[in-house]
């Protein structure tokens, strides 16, 4: 009686194939997630799974999940019907807009909402379809850096050249840990094992990182670097490539404009100088320069690549030093070229796609304030406290939250003074968390094997094309409702209208009427999902459903991004944004202060049996003892503090109490503590019981500690103090 589906993981960007086992569940009469296995015949992740994904079934037959509405009455959530959920809130939501205009609503969408295309689609539809522009998102805590800079330089946020690894013989690597967390906005299986075949095949790889990670344990050598210098570290390869090395400009100059303005930045960055504020030493900066020089396809090697990830994304230059990367990768003959970095299609081009429909550009839209503006769609959620609390008569007074924690999550606490203050929140969730503790309405989503999917945001990211269709693996639990049901079913009663240019413009109001008409389905995602697959004209859904592997597409072909997909307004790569050429001032500004010594800087890091908040709660993950710091031994000698006891980790904006751990393989002046933890006054009962404070209480937050460029949060790098706890 038990049958297997196929399907994938969707945790993160590697979407790993999976088997699961579903069986008969004599309690209920339906069915129970027996049990969850890599699937080894995946063309792609070849049986390559971590324990996250093995834990999809505890996560669906958690006792703690929502399964049915929720509102608050007298301070605490009691059960409703979907019923009388959906017109109260449809009801307030359109007296608040008729009150005080569109603008008064506003959405957060949580990481995992961009694991879910039809998630994504019609939740954004929602608050568009009824007027307002106030869209923010989780991308703009560890990736709008990414995004505004690949907006500025090739015309669309989706744009992010990939490593061909099966040809690259030089590959540097800052701020990631592969063999923990993978590779963000790139998709690759095993990435660790695909590093160790680059070094096999007498390849380097270099991981550039403030903390010896697990990844620079096992493949190929370790630079340490001070906290957030890793822009000054670019600069200085740079200038050694341009200025010392005289690499040949002119192929860059038939693909880009601006290239003369990129050299002049990196002019006055000396090794020298990189040297003193980054803790690298000059002949090391030289040996890596030179070495990628060498390796460069431009330079007639076989070519090189530069990637960076959330550790340099998060500090105080993220966007200076995605820019400088690029550049790099530009200037040196290695982007669009075999052996360094490719632009992939799909199933179908999505940039093609996104410039038809308009998305991944700016906008006009802006904040409030003036301030800061949409990013891949999004303002940053590190204004959105400003944004519920100012007085300008567009202030924010409905929120939305979708798949997402962002009182956990967000530096600063400002949310936890800004969300009472509202007068309608709604939190569309997997469980009851602590920004659902602000709710007055908690409605229960589907989980990952609860509704069919294809990973269409992240088809232009993957190494290896491959297009992959999964149905739902088990009907819903309880009264669970897919996103695009509830922002789809939220549209009718908050009284969008019914022409329009979004989904939830026209959708919810055709389907009601195929309601009405005996065996007629409802035109759902995997509708939408099958005219872009004949759009694309690589593979079809019907050819999806037959294959529930998938099917390998064509490999990504050197030379068909530049000068033929670059989607700015001359074709060009722009190597010198207006913006990012001023912010360039910063670097100058902060090299005393980033250079003196002696100073404890915060970073963080990620453990495999984790991700963010939201795993937490999960029964077959045997989860680490909390968010133990950890701490150079003179650092600690220093200051008194003996191994295996309890510190304090402060700053101006807080404190926080955790364990401390002594280890040689953090940097001297640096200070690990993972982010995520400390669930103990609300959250699921199992993640309450985890030891671990919230290091955000410790983090500063508001405009002050934005990225003046992109708007992100800037979560690392921050100057702290550690102490020993009081005994």
């Amino acid at each position: 009686m038990t049958r297997s589906v196929r399907t994938f993981c969707r945790i993160c960007e590697v979407h790993c194939g999976l088997v699961v086992d579903v069986e008969p569940d004599p309690s209920t009469g339906g069915e129970r997630v027996a049990k969850v296995s890599p699937d080894r015949d995946h063309p792609v992740s070849q049986g390559y799974c971590c324990v996250k994904g093995l834990g999809l079934g505890a996560l669906h037959h958690d006792p703690d999940r929502l399964d049915v509405p929720l509102k608050r009455v007298d301070g605490e959530l009691v059960e409703i019907s979907w019923e009388q959920a959906l017109a109260e809130i449809g009801a307030r939501v359109r007296a608040i807009i008729d009150e005080h205009g569109p603008r008064a609503l506003a959405l957060y969408q949580g990481n995992p909402t961009f694991f879910s295309l039809a998630g994504t689609l019609m939740s954004t539809a929602y608050v568009e379809a009824l007027g307002s522009p106030n869209v923010f998102a989780s991308h703009s805590i560890d990736v709008n850096t990414k995004f505004h800079v690949s907006t500025e330089m090739y015309g669309l946020s989706l744009v992010h050249p990939v490593p061909d690894f099966e040809h690259v013989d030089f590959f540097m690597c800052l701020g990631s840990n592969p063999l923990v967390s993978q590779m963000s906005v790139l998709q690759v299986a095993d990435a660790a094992g695909v590093l160790s075949s680059v070094t096999e095949r007498g390849g380097r790889v270099v991981i550039v990182d403030p903390r010896r990670t697990e990844t620079a344990k096992r493949v190929g050598e370790h630079v340490p670097i001070r906290p957030g210098t890793d822009a000054y570290l670019l600069a200085a390869l740079l200038h050694v490539l341009t200025v010392e090395v005289g690499i040949d400009l002119a192929p860059a100059r038939e693909v880009a404009r601006g290239v003369d303005d990129l050299v002049a930045a990196a002019a006055p960055w000396t090794p020298e100088r990189a040297a003193a504020v980054t803790g690298i030493a000059a002949a090391t900066i030289r040996d890596l320069a030179t070495s990628y020089a060498e390796a460069s396809v431009g330079q007639g090697g076989s070519g090189a690549a530069l990637y960076c990830s959330t550790g340099v994304n998060m500090g105080p230059f993220g966007s200076l030093a995605y820019w400088l990367l690029q550049g790099i990768n530009l200037v040196a003959g290695n982007l669009d070229r075999r052996g360094g970095l490719l632009v992939p299609r799909g199933a179908f081009d999505t940039l093609r796609l996104a410039g038809l429909v308009g998305l991944g550009r700016f906008d006009e839209h802006r904040t409030s304030d003036g301030r800061w503006h949409r990013v891949a769609g999004a303002f940053p959620v590190a204004a959105l406290a400003d944004e519920i609390t100012t007085e300008h008569p567009d202030r924010v007074r409905a929120l939305f939250v979708t798949a997402g924690n962002p009182v956990h999550s967000v530096p600063g606490g400002a949310l936890d003074e800004a969300l009472p203050s509202l007068d309608l929140m709604v939190s569309v969730d997997l469980y009851r968390n602590e920004t659902a503790a602000y709710a007055d309405y908690v409605l229960p989503a589907t989980d990952m094997l609860e509704r069919s999917d294809f990973p269409a945001s992240h088809q232009s990211l993957q190494v290896v094309p491959h297009a992959q269709w999964t149905p739902p693996v088990v009907a819903p639990t309880g009264q669970r409702r897919t996103e695009w049901q509830i922002f789809s079913d939220l549209a009718l009663a908050s009284g969008v209208r019914p022409f329009g240019t979004t989904a939830a413009h026209t959708l919810p109001r055709l389907n009601r009427l195929l309601g009405r008409l005996p065996g007629s389905p409802r035109i759902g995602f995997d509708h939408l999902l099958a005219v872009l697959l004949r759009w694309g004209r690589r593979t079809s859904l019907r050819e999806l459903k037959r294959r529930p592997d998938g099917v390998l597409l064509p490999p990504t072909e050197p030379g068909s991004f530049l000068g033929r997909r670059v989607a700015t307004h001359d074709g060009l790569v722009d190597l010198a944004p207006t913006d990012l050429v001023a912010d360039l001032d910063r670097l100058v500004a902060a090299e005393p202060e980033l250079s003196r010594p002696g100073l404890l800087r915060l970073v963080g890091r990620r453990d495999r049996r984790s991700h963010n908040s939201w795993m937490h709660n999960n029964s077959h993950i045997r989860q680490p003892d909390g968010n133990t710091a950890l701490l150079h031994p003179d650092d600690a000698s220093a200051r008194g503090i003996v191994d295996g006891t309890s510190v304090v980790v402060s700053s101006p904006t807080g404190e926080v109490e955790i364990a401390v751990s002594l280890t040689d393989d953090v940097a001297p002046g640096v200070v690990v503590v993972p982010h995520g933890w400390g669930h103990s006054t609300t959250g699921p009962r199992r993640a309450r019981a985890l030891p671990g404070a919230n290091i955000n209480a410790v983090i500063p937050g508001g405009p002050a500690h934005m990225d003046p460029v992109s708007g992100q949060a800037i979560m690392l790098a921050h100057e702290v103090d550690v102490r020993p706890a009081a005994r």
